[in-house]
């Protein structure tokens, strides 16, 4: 009797966790296509525009070519069929024009090679003497994840590389959001870089995940229990964090403290699996690229991937509603990870695709 009941336990909780999966994979799921205006693509880019900043004066700096450690779904022959290496770009919204120009980048003399940068998440920072500061995460090819450091050379197009951050608390790195010109948050969308282990922790919705606090010195975790937080952005006046969690389909809004704890103040579903997460600099609205059906995501990098941007409204903190500024099923943009409204003009961005600008002809 007691083994048959073990057996029936265990028989309702696969299958329930089998039902979980199937519905958070979005196989149901169905879209319409729409768009804020003209869009056209961005020239002067190779493939992959996985996450932007944008400083107040419209300056935005792209990364391109990310390539997470171990993989689960192996990105790397489509990169190496498409020349799809670590780069960096700069888009200026002043210009408007559909362009971005590469950035070269100076080496430093701290172990940062070039040649295996693949950078991810990236924050920014302007010190007091008015130098634009970068930090980029930094999936280096056959190595660990990096926090790379690097200062605006506006005179030459350079980023140059100052140092780089490194701690065992920086399991699988996805974003960064700075606090200072030597501090920062970073969140873990894993527990490692091991297949096995993102398998488990995937297909069991486990929320394993953390994100962490560096304080100039000491590296200490602010919030666990996360399921897959990705992208990290900060209010305009510091005092609210915001988390994307893509495997819980949320955006977890925070209270900052005094010595940087993290107090989870709402959890907002967005019925989609949220990416990056910009805050414009004037409302403090939200804005998110999004991947809303998972299975597609997870197909081989050849077959096109829907693209969503969604614009929260934000009011002291909290998010209040909603709004789809644009859905597409991969023709126009494959797998769009980041997006932003600035000058009337939205810029999107893909994991391992196409840059898009679009006029933005409706209300915001």
């Amino acid at each position: 009797m007691l083994v048959k009941l073990v057996v029936g336990s265990l028989f309702l909780f696969l299958m329930q966790l089998v039902l979980k999966n199937v519905y958070y994979m979005g196989y149901h799921l169905h879209y319409n296509e729409h768009y804020p205006g003209k869009c056209e693509q961005v020239k002067g880019m190779s493939l992959g525009s996985e996450d932007f900043y944008t400083f107040n004066d419209g300056l935005t700096f792209i990364t391109s070519g990310v390539a997470i450690q171990n993989n689960t779904f192996s990105q790397r022959e489509y990169m190496v069929k498409h020349n799809i290496i670590g780069r960096m770009y700069l888009f200026d919204f002043n210009k408007n024009k559909a362009a971005a120009e590469e950035l070269s980048i100076v080496g430093s003399n701290d172990g940062f090679n070039v040649k295996l940068f693949h950078p991810h998440g990236i924050s920014g920072w302007i010190d007091k003497s008015g130098v634009k500061i970068l930090f980029v995460v930094n999936h280096e090819e056959n190595g660990a994840d990096y926090i790379e450091k690097f200062e605006f050379i506006p005179t030459n197009r350079q980023l140059k590389h100052v140092k780089r951050y490194r701690d065992d608390t920086m399991l699988r790195v996805n974003d960064v959001q700075a606090t200072s010109k030597d501090s920062f948050y970073f969140t873990n969308s894993g527990t490692g870089s091991g297949t096995v282990l993102t398998m488990i922790q995937l297909l069991g919705q486990l929320a394993w995940c953390t994100v962490v606090y560096f304080d100039g010195n000491d590296y200490r975790v602010v919030l666990d229990g996360m399921s897959m937080p990705n992208g990290i952005a900060m209010s305009n006046d510091g005092r609210y964090v915001y988390i994307a969690t893509s495997m819980s389909r949320e955006i977890v809004v925070t209270e900052r403290k005094t010595n940087n704890d993290l107090i989870r103040k709402q959890v907002y579903p967005v019925y989609s699996n949220p990416d990056n997460i910009i805050v414009d600099s004037r409302t403090d609205n939200l804005y998110i690229g999004s991947h809303p059906i998972a299975y597609k995501l997870f197909q081989s990098m050849e077959i096109h991937k829907p693209s969503q941007v969604l614009m929260l409204k934000v009011k002291d903190g909290n998010i209040t509603k909603t709004r789809e500024l644009l859905y597409d099923d991969g023709d126009l943009l494959s797998g769009s990870s980041v997006a932003i409204v600035f000058n009337s003009k939205l810029l999107i961005g893909s994991i391992l695709d196409k840059t898009v600008l679009c006029d933005v002809n409706v209300p915001l």
